[in-house]
C-alpha cells in the first residue's frame, strides 16, 4: 500500500471524531463514572495520582492518529473493491470489524489476565467501537 493514497484530510477529521467520541463516552455523565468504580477506584480518588496525565493524553493522541491512519488505509482497499467508492454502510463495516473484531477481540485476555473484569473490557470495548464506527462513518465522506 502507497501512503500516499491515503487521504490525508479524512485522516484528520476521523482522528478528531474519535477523539470528541472517546470524550463523550468517558465523560463524567457517562460511562466514566461505572468504569472507574469496576477498576476499583473510589469516587474521591482524583484520576491521573502518579501519573504523567500530559504523557497519558499524548499516547491516547497517538494511538487515535495510528488507529486513524491504518482504518484510512483500509478504507482505501475497501473502496478499490466497491469500484473507487466507499459507502457509510461500508464505513460503518469496516469500524465495526475493525472496533469488535480486532480492537475489542485482542483486549479481552489483557483485562482478563490483568484481574479488571468483564466490566471493565465492556466500557473499554463500547468505547473503542464506537470510535471505529465514528471512524469509518467520517472516512466513508472522504473516498
Amino acid at each position: 500500500m502507497d501512503f500516499g493514497t491515503i487521504n490525508w484530510l479524512g485522516v484528520i477529521v476521523a482522528f478528531a471524531v474519535n477523539f470528541f467520541v472517546g470524550f463523550l463516552w468517558f465523560g463524567p455523565k457517562t460511562f466514566y463514572p461505572l468504569w472507574w468504580k469496576a477498576l476499583g477506584k473510589e469516587p474521591s480518588t482524583e484520576p491521573g495520582t502518579g501519573t504523567n496525565m500530559g504523557a497519558v493524553f499524548g499516547a491516547t493522541a497517538i494511538a487515535g492518529l495510528i488507529l486513524a491512519i491504518s482504518m484510512s488505509v483500509l478504507a482505501s482497499y475497501v473502496a478499490q473493491a466497491n469500484g473507487g467508492n466507499l459507502s457509510l454502510n461500508s464505513g460503518l463495516s469496516l469500524g465495526l470489524v475493525t472496533g469488535l473484531g480486532i480492537v475489542t477481540a485482542q483486549s479481552l485476555s489483557h483485562r482478563l489476565f490483568g484481574q479488571q473484569g468483564w466490566m471493565v473490557w465492556a466500557i473499554e470495548s463500547g468505547g473503542d467501537i464506537a470510535c471505529a464506527l465514528a471512524i469509518g462513518g467520517v472516512l466513508s465522506l472522504f473516498y
